[in-house]
């Protein structure tokens, strides 16, 4: 009963968080520009294999776990909006990964993908530049206004992660505070791209404890995981 419960809340609180701001990123972050599209090079094509790209439990702290199936698809319905969305910009960040550890209630989760030309890595730069803007605080700050007040919702403190600023390439971060039925949690986010392999990261946890892993320390594994295949394929730095 009680594994049923917090599968509910973890779910009601995951879905509040994607739905509200991850779509919130793209919104804000990418513009709407008449960038000439360039001609796609076959080497810049080349997709670098999903399991070089996202995270992987043997990344993790024990006690994650795969996030169960239909709660994985319950996040990815969710976060469709916002797959359409950069699909539009032509963000192909199609690797979602999704973990928890259900007694410390924490979970992991982003999306990764390969940009595969200079227009691409342009307009994901432009996403991250974004983020570090004022305005980007106060769009989050109306997110409040629009979440269903039946969700029992309180979205409470933002701040800039100065400390992902200085990540692979490019890269920013923030964290935002929330108390969801009570229940005071975390979601520190990043976002960074190394050459033409860009994600936007994050972890969730409870307010009071410190996650078992940072986010900062998730971007370390992927952006490692990128540069060791790049070296030893024909995947472009």
């Amino acid at each position: 009963m009680k594994l049923l419960q917090l599968k509910k809340q973890i779910a009601s609180i995951l879905s509040i968080f994607t739905s509200a701001v991850f779509v919130a990123i793209p919104v804000q972050a990418v513009p709407s520009v008449d960038t000439p599209k360039e001609p796609s090079s076959p080497v810049l094509e080349k997709k670098a294999p999903t399991q070089i790209t996202t995270l992987t439990l043997q990344d993790l702290p024990s006690g994650y776990k795969e996030l169960p199936p239909e709660l994985k698809e319950a996040i990815a319905t969710q976060l469709e909006p916002f797959k359409q969305l950069i699909a539009k910009e032509n963000l192909p960040l199609n690797n979602f990964f999704a973990f928890i550890d259900p007694k410390k209630m924490e979970v992991v989760m982003g999306f990764t993908g390969m940009l595969a030309n200079q227009t691409q890595q342009t307009q994901f730069d432009a996403a991250l530049q974004q983020v570090q803007k004022p305005e980007f605080e106060k769009e989050i700050k109306k997110l409040q206004q629009k979440l269903p007040s039946d969700q029992q919702v309180q979205l409470l403190a933002y701040k800039t992660l100065p400390e992902a600023n200085k990540l692979a390439d490019n890269s920013t971060g923030f964290s935002l505070g929330a108390k969801v039925q009570d229940l005071p949690v975390n979601f520190d986010v990043i976002g960074f791209r190394r050459s033409n392999f860009g994600s936007f990261t994050t972890i969730m946890y409870l307010t009071e404890k410190q996650p078992s892993i940072s986010v900062k320390d998730i971007v370390a594994k992927l952006d490692g995981r990128f540069l060791q295949s790049s070296s030893t394929t024909n995947i472009p730095k």
